[in-house]
């Protein structure tokens, strides 16, 4: 029998489920960043100080999803290519990731696979659909829109393995099992998280905004997160592609995203499999980003 779970936000994660402060690398990044006379050194020396951080940051900047003309092999040039801003909120989201410390190591690859595939889908989606959106906001913002399960594998792993099986047996989504379990959205750990650790505002609403539910009422937000609709876009497809649905819930799941696009039938299976496409890039990256 699980237990219930009550969460007082103010003190959630500061006792019931208390977490150490994000490393000081990220802070002294975000402090770079915002610095005038910071330069392209000055973050590179930080970055290559912590040999498993800068593994992870050459890995995601030579993926696909960046798709830079040659292979970058050392920090400045990451920096160089990237930008400041780019490199400091890719460290801010890779030292979230990090600092939850979570022990099983395949779901963990399970949420990279499914973040990463989410930030590549929100990348194609904010090309297509929203040229103006800062591309430096798409990619964190997808990478943590799912940290709230995050949440659940670190302090509540038996709650994390009941909703995981309900998704399983029922082919339903994993908010759908919250709901059905009683049990907290993730979304709304997630969001207590980006609260608790200061995360900037895109990160936020992604972590609030990114369910089948939000998509359908999304009136009521899309205007004050405009970001938050390319990855909650990009997270549907995704949960498309990757989970186990049943074909109910695949028909509404489409139906959803084609209608928010206003798209034609034929316009949405164009894009559908396009996306599929984009998967294989996903295929040859997912490994190896687990610490």
């Amino acid at each position: 029998m699980l237990t219930s779970i009550s969460i007082e936000p103010k003190s959630f994660f500061k006792e019931r489920c208390a977490l150490p402060p994000l490393p000081e690398i990220a802070v002294k990044i975000q402090r770079l960043k915002n610095d005038p006379n910071a330069g392209i050194e000055d973050i590179a020396k930080l970055v290559r100080g912590d040999p498993a951080l800068l593994a992870q940051v050459l890995k995601i900047v030579n993926s696909a999803y960046y798709g830079l003309p040659r292979e970058v092999t050392d920090a400045h040039f990451a920096v160089a290519f990237l930008g400041l801003d780019e490199i400091a909120r890719m460290v801010l989201a890779l030292s979230v990731i990090n600092t939850l410390r979570i022990a099983d190591k395949k779901e963990l690859s399970r949420f990279w696979y499914h973040s990463f595939y989410t930030a590549v889908c929100s990348k194609y989606m904010a090309r297509k659909f929203e040229p103006l959106l800062p591309p430096e906001e798409i990619w964190s913002a997808a990478m943590l829109h799912d940290i709230g399960k995050l949440v659940y594998l670190r302090f509540f792993p038996d709650h994390h393995k009941a909703l995981r099986e309900m998704c399983v047996e029922n082919e339903c989504m994993f908010s759908e099992a919250e709901q059905e379990l009683a049990l907290p959205a993730s979304s709304h750990l997630g969001e207590l998280l980006a609260g608790h650790w200061s995360l900037p505002r895109s990160v936020k609403d992604a972590c609030r905004y990114h369910t089948l539910a939000d998509m359908q009422r999304q009136a009521e937000w899309i205007s004050s997160a405009p970001a938050a609709r390319v990855v909650c876009l990009g997270n549907l497809f995704a949960v498309l592609t990757i989970d186990l649905l049943s074909g109910e819930k695949r028909q509404l799941v489409s139906e959803t995203i084609r209608t928010n696009l206003a798209q034609s039938s034929d316009e949405f299976l164009l894009m559908s499999a396009e996306m599929y496409e984009l998967r294989q890039e996903v295929d040859q990256f997912a490994n190896g980003l687990v610490t």
